[in-house]
């Protein structure tokens, strides 16, 4: 067990570091979530034997079980704040049982905390006989109403959180349809039953001990129980949690790798025409290394999260496509898609070399732009072969944008002379 409290410790830490930034930039759910993770991170931190022995001979016997139980509460009311945010606490209009339930417990959830706290320190304080030190506190008590009183609101309010929870858990594993988060949320589901099954049985153990001087077999007998079953819904608890972070941060990575590949496509129509550009590109002069410092400072800057980043690349090369539609001679379009027909390799797509059309059009269209030639009064023709919507556009403009790279001689034979372009 010793080992373990260490593993499960550092695993709680490491999770909790991972989601640092929900504290500083998120909203209330993502801050709870966070407070789950420093709080029982610092639970299992003071169940390893070197923080607790430290703790219990400070000169305050059973020091660590106290501080460990007032922590441990903060960590489940985090829990129990995330798990309301997440389903409707706040929702004032929907009917729906687990929302209904979500509401009615919001209301007493913090109060709660705070009595179970306060109730503690003042059980701990003066209802219970800590003369002498213990190694065991439940057993080191027994046949104590004091420690009986204090052990049963633990365990009270844990196994009420816990029960909630898994109402609510189980409950959204049957409303949702993505398998990766029924998984999560079976996961989270699972460790909550276990910890009302662990409260249950650390109840009646605390009720035997009041009732009867538990025997060195018997403790050692519950201690042989609980503590694996705690162990194993601790994990639990932090694998459920983890999945859905696992998926957003492969979203985040997915994000950036398209804005690298978007970035230069991006920049150069952000630059030629800055009206529909919110955030102007970066444009550091520093010799060789300029265009790496600018496509760094652009894609990883801090002011904007990275999927809203992505965003705003897709709209604003959409915007100044349409402005350059005025730039374009009539007939470009037609004959980018010639070209890129006529120079498609053998085993292109049909999607390749529309991609690579649209590309050489984009490169042109901004050749005509650059070099000063007058807009037109009406748009020329430009149809995108993208889906349209967000979800196509972003792999869509992404073979463009790679096209985009290689344009140079396609452009050469493209761009008109001034006389054709603004005819």
């Amino acid at each position: 067990m010793s080992i373990a409290s260490y593993v499960v410790a550092v695993l709680w830490w490491i999770s909790a570091f991972w989601r640092l930034s929900s504290a500083l930039w998120g909203d209330l759910r993502r801050r709870a979530l966070w407070g789950v993770y420093v709080a029982f991170a610092a639970v299992w931190t003071l169940k390893t034997p070197a923080v607790d022995y430290g703790l219990d001979h400070s000169g305050i016997n059973d020091l660590s079980s106290v501080v460990k139980h007032v922590i441990a509460i903060g960590g489940i009311y985090s829990l129990l704040s995330y798990v309301l945010a997440m389903y409707g606490s706040r929702d004032e209009f929907s009917d729906e049982r687990y929302v209904r339930v979500s509401r009615a417990v919001s209301k007493i959830a913090l109060k709660a905390a705070v009595a179970v706290v306060v109730l503690l320190v003042l059980l701990f304080t003066f209802a219970i006989d800590r003369s002498k030190p213990t190694e065991h506190f439940v057993t080191g008590h027994a046949g104590e109403l004091g420690m009986t009183a204090y052990m049963s609101l633990v365990y009270l309010y844990m196994g009420g959180a816990a029960a909630v929870a898994t109402y609510q858990w189980g409950s959204a594993v049957r409303r949702t349809t993505s398998t990766l988060m029924r998984a999560a949320l079976g996961m989270m589901c699972t460790s909550m039953g276990l910890a009302v099954l662990y409260a249950l049985i650390r109840t009646a153990y605390v009720i035997y001990a009041t009732v009867v001087t538990p025997t060195t077999h018997i403790a050692d007998l519950q201690e042989s129980i609980t503590e694996p079953l705690q162990t194993g819904l601790f994990l639990m608890l932090l694998l459920g949690l983890t999945v859905p972070a696992t998926r957003a941060l492969g979203d985040r990575i997915r994000a950036f790798s398209a804005l690298i590949r978007l970035h230069p496509l991006w920049r150069d129509l952000a630059l030629a025409v800055p009206g529909p550009v919110m955030l102007k590109p970066t444009h550091h002069r520093l010799g060789a290394l300029s265009n790496t410092i600018n496509l760094l400072r652009d894609v990883f800057r801090l002011d904007q999260p990275v999927k809203d980043r992505l965003a705003r690349y897709v709209t604003e090369i959409r915007d100044v496509t349409a402005e350059l539609q005025y730039y374009a001679p009539t007939d470009l379009f037609g004959r980018a898609k010639q070209y890129a027909q006529t120079h498609a390799a053998p085993t292109a797509t049909a999607e390749e070399t529309a991609a690579a059309a649209e590309a050489y059009w984009t490169s042109t269209a901004l050749t005509h732009k650059t070099r000063g030639d007058s807009p037109r009064s009406t748009q020329a023709e430009f149809t995108s072969a993208s889906g349209g919507d967000y979800d196509s556009e972003v792999p869509w403009l992404q073979q463009v944008a790679a096209h985009y790279r290689t344009a140079g001689p396609a452009t050469r034979e493209l761009v008109t002379d001034r006389e054709t372009a603004t005819a």
